[in-house]
């Protein structure tokens, strides 16, 4: 299908184009200004072969989502099976090592890559690869030392000794996960910027089973009959081996389908040789660092300020009473559930958003934007509904205790207001992100979140009820202020301004 006169990648075209002679290709025919926007209306795709193609990628994006998630699960329900314990230590190593991992979690080379092959310049999507491998690398490092300090956190928090110790434990075995995940997280975002998502889906998919599989097995000795497994030591190991083979698959598929280009050609021919390391870093200059640090680093701050902010409105929770601490927690699990169906059509659309950008395509831009929130929206919709009227249901997934049940039904309409403000909020982010405006989705987080949720729910629960009704309630609000701020931002953002800003970005104008 073309996409707006662009050609796109498919499963069958190679990752990237290759240019004759090493130059940039610039699109001649693609005028600057409103008036090109004119003439590429009668070559737009109309909005339903825009909403099937968004269906499209969005359906290995929810496939790929839905492994990782499966992959935790299957971690937490192994540390279950052996033990209270083990389940706590689990459950404090997550907490600490995810408090520090947020600074690797920013998904900016998506929006780079995106609109190097929308603007028709392959090499420097390869280039900015190299260059988030060089930034993500250095970051990575602090991030293994924080690893490495887990149990004494914990013993400084006051856990018990022989819990803390197992945390630390846990959390000094995923260190050498962390060069596989940070490796799967660029190539993926690599690959699925140009619309190529089989070989995400396919790693995603063999690693969910080899973990299911071998963590069975190895940690829990099932079905053998004179083996009863390695326990909790082997837990984070089996997890770590299956993090180096999903990242492993990834690359040598990259490797293999990506000989038409010549930056593939150039790391392939330079193995063996004393420089080696000159045609890994080639590309690689301050101005792109700068251009890629300028998108970067709010993208991960908006990150980590989302993950205290929820982790801060957690702690009221559990100030409130263990019962409401039990269920919030609970609870976030659904809210994920939907996050995955939202974050994967709005993902979709995110990638059409930045390729139509890099092309000089405004109008087309705001055309899959429209597409995806208007999808985006539809479901959460249903999903929201479907939340509501059944939310006895969902509760028992958790637990069967009925005073929980109860209380998570007395709760049912702030919480699908949270549902579907917080999944929103999701989508229409990514819609100036896809632009590049990583900066000011942070500041909109960050105020709406700050000085506007936290002192809502604060408020409410010491003026008007002590109860999770309360705490929802004003974490609904937060949300809603932000859907209202981001929607803004969308609505109002010149698309032919970012547009000519991605084409300087990929340096084609």
């Amino acid at each position: 299908m073309a996409d707006n006169g662009i050609q796109l990648h498919t499963e069958n075209s190679p990752l990237l184009s290759s240019t004759k002679g090493g130059e940039k290709i610039s699109n001649s025919d693609v005028e600057k200004g409103k008036a090109e926007d004119d003439a590429n209306k009668a070559t737009m795709p109309t909005i339903l072969e825009d909403a099937i193609d968004t269906f499209h990628l969005a359906i290995p994006m929810f496939i790929s989502r839905v492994s990782y998630v499966g992959m935790k699960t299957t971690d937490t329900a192994l540390l279950g099976r052996m033990s209270g314990k083990a389940l706590s230590a689990g459950a404090l190593s997550d907490l600490w090592t995810m408090c520090t991992a947020i600074l690797i979690q920013g998904r900016v080379l998506s929006i780079l890559v995106g609109q190097s092959i929308g603007a028709n310049n392959p090499q420097l999507a390869v280039v900015y690869l190299r260059i988030s491998f060089l930034i993500l690398g250095i970051l990575s490092i602090g991030v293994m030392i924080s690893f490495s300090y887990t149990e004494q956190v914990w013993l400084w928090l006051g856990q018990p000794e022989d819990i803390a110790k197992d945390a630390g434990y846990y959390s000094f075995v995923f260190i050498f996960a962390i060069p596989a995940r940070l490796g799967f997280a660029q190539l993926s975002q690599f690959l699925s910027a140009q619309r190529i998502m089989k070989p995400e889906v396919s790693a995603s998919l063999m690693a969910l089973l080899c973990n299911l599989v071998l963590g069975v097995a190895l940690v829990l000795g099932i079905p053998f009959t004179e083996f009863d497994g390695w326990g909790f030591k082997a837990c984070p190991v089996v997890t770590v081996v299956v993090l180096w083979f999903q990242c492993s698959f990834l690359f040598f598929y990259w490797l293999k389908y990506g000989d038409t280009t010549s930056a593939v050609k150039d790391l392939k021919s330079s193995a063996g040789h004393k420089q080696w390391i000159s045609s890994l870093t080639e590309g690689i200059t301050i101005t792109r660092i700068r251009t890629f640090s300028a998108l970067y680093f709010p993208a991960a701050l908006a990150l980590g300020s989302d993950f205290f902010r929820m982790g801060l409105i957690g702690a009221i929770a559990a100030n409130i009473g263990e019962r409401e601490v039990g269920l919030f927690n609970a609870s976030y699990r659904i809210l994920w559930i939907t996050l995955i169906f939202v974050g994967s059509l709005s993902g979709a659309a995110g990638i059409k958003i930045g390729m139509r950008l890099g092309s000089g395509h405004a109008a087309a831009a705001r055309q899959a934007a429209a597409v995806g929130i208007g999808l985006a929206l539809g479901f959460l919709l249903l999903l929201s509904a479907i939340v509501y009227f059944n939310i006895r249901l969902f509760g028992k997934l958790f637990t069967d205790d009925e005073s929980y049940l109860d209380l998570f039904e007395e709760c049912r309409w702030p919480f699908t207001c949270v549902i579907f403000f917080m999944s929103l909020s999701v989508g229409l982010e990514t819609i100036p992100l896809s632009m590049g405006q990583t900066g000011n989705v942070f500041y909109a987080g960050f105020a709406a979140g700050w000085l506007g949720q936290v002192p809502g729910v604060l408020l409410l629960i010491r003026f008007w009820r002590r109860d999770l009704y309360a705490l929802y309630t004003g974490v609904a609000i937060g949300y809603g202020v932000l859907v209202i701020i981001y929607g803004w931002l969308a609505y109002s953002s010149d698309y032919r301004k970012y547009s000519d800003m991605a084409r300087k970005r990929t340096e084609v104008s």
